[in-house]
């Protein structure tokens, strides 16, 4: 069954409400409404307004959410709305005057709409969402990727449209990236510059080990865990060896005594994290050990100081080389679709019309759809490319040619140029 537009949750309240160590009087008169309606709302009876679901946040110390029972991250456009404390008729001269004359006027039936899962047309193109999402973003004072999310759950075919292309001449974030790294790298020591290297060159081989494992269907794992890569172990050598990081750092003739002061200068300067845990060492049990971290900023920093650019990853737009690959052999299929087991790993979340793990919007070129071809079985379901992962193949085959020439993507394209 779908959450209801207006979601409330009574249990939450009266746990808040009496951890708070409020009276259901002093909880009404805090948000200028009687007892009784308080008993009112514990009961079940009725869902309190925006405005004083906001106030009743307020005055337990809490959040709307909690109140309401909506995890962050799941807020539906109603959701946004009534935690910001707003009723649609408040919303609509807000929107109104924040949105460009062409796109026609605010209406509460067209914010009805959106909320209840119904497309307004008007408000259906990229151009369009470019300019309703901020301003909603704006008006519920919530960052512009809790509106894009929220938007994508109501309107998933829309996916496409929510990843905007990057304005042409504007800098892109690796391009930023990589002049603030430049500027980095710069003011580093030689000594700085060697352990950054070291500890990037391991995390380059960490991120292919991962890329390998994702091929090939297992999942490495969050990258926070196959990131942290060990430093040293505080314990005899003898005993432990050294770290691949150390042992990198020898060959360099940089791994001395000075090694914590000079990992600490680059965590302070956001390039690396610097943390410790324990590790059994056989026969001395658990001891010590440094565990180093590379930011994206120390990435950055690393790739620009020599030379190298994140591969796969030349252009925004573009996938990288595994993803190109997965998407070509769902495309080879045509209208009859891969079959659901035959995409294995990881790519699924990234390029399905959905959330990839962790929240993040996918690209909605493929979608896994119930099987209608003329032998259909029920429950049977299979990957087929979607209009937006037709439009960037067609857009693309190019730039893909180009990138990966050892990718046969040919009868991919001609199978969508034909659709």
């Amino acid at each position: 069954m779908p959450r209801r537009i207006e979601p409330f949750a009574p249990g939450s309240l009266v746990l808040l409400r009496r951890k708070a160590g409020l009276t259901q009087a002093q909880l009404g008169a805090a948000v200028g409404v009687s007892a009784r309606q308080i008993a009112s709302y514990e009961q079940g009876a009725h869902a309190p307004s925006p405005r004083r679901l906001r106030l009743m946040a307020r005055a337990l110390k809490t959040s709307a959410h909690e109140l309401a029972g909506v995890p962050a991250g799941e807020e539906s456009l109603a959701d946004l709305r009534r935690f910001a404390g707003l009723d649609r008729v408040d919303v609509v001269p807000l929107l109104d005057a924040a949105l460009p004359a062409e796109l026609g006027r605010v209406t509460e039936w067209k914010l009805q709409a959106l909320e209840t899962g119904r497309a307004v047309t008007a408000w259906s193109s990229g151009e369009a969402l470019q300019e309703v999402i901020p301003a909603l973003a704006k008006i519920y004072r919530v960052p512009v990727r809790t509106v894009r999310r929220s938007w994508f759950r109501s309107f998933p075919e829309q996916g496409h449209l929510l990843r905007a292309p990057r304005t042409p001449g504007t800098p892109g974030r690796q391009q930023g990236q990589r002049r603030a790294g430049s500027g980095a790298w710069e003011e580093l020591t030689q000594r700085q510059r060697g352990y950054l290297v070291a500890c990037f060159r391991e995390d380059q081989q960490a991120e292919s080990r991962a890329g390998e494992s994702r091929a090939a269907g297992r999942d490495p794992g969050q990258a926070a865990k196959w990131r942290r890569i060990p430093f040293t172990v505080r314990a005899d050598p003898a005993f432990t060896g050294y770290t691949r990081v150390q042992e990198r750092l020898r060959a360099e003739g940089w791994h001395d005594a000075g090694a914590g002061a000079t990992l600490h200068a680059l965590a302070r300067r956001g390039l690396l994290r610097v943390s410790e845990d324990e590790v059994e060492v056989f026969p001395l049990g658990f001891v010590p050990r440094v565990v180093v971290e590379m930011t994206r900023a120390g990435r950055a920093c690393a790739r620009a100081g020599l030379g190298e650019r994140s591969a796969g990853r030349t252009r925004g737009d573009l996938l990288s080389e595994w993803l190109w690959t997965a998407l070509v052999k769902v495309a080879e299929a045509g209208g009859a679709g891969l079959a659901e087991d035959a995409l294995w790993g990881r790519a699924k979340f990234y390029l399905g019309t959905g959330y990839r793990p962790g929240g993040t919007l996918s690209r909605g070129f493929i979608d896994c759809l119930p099987d209608e071809g003329d032998g259909r079985q029920e429950g049977v379901y299979r990957w087929v490319v979607t209009a937006a992962g037709r439009d960037h193949i067609r857009h693309h085959a190019a730039d893909y040619r180009e990138l990966y020439p050892d990718i046969a993507a040919d009868a991919a394209v001609e199978r969508v140029t034909d659709n």
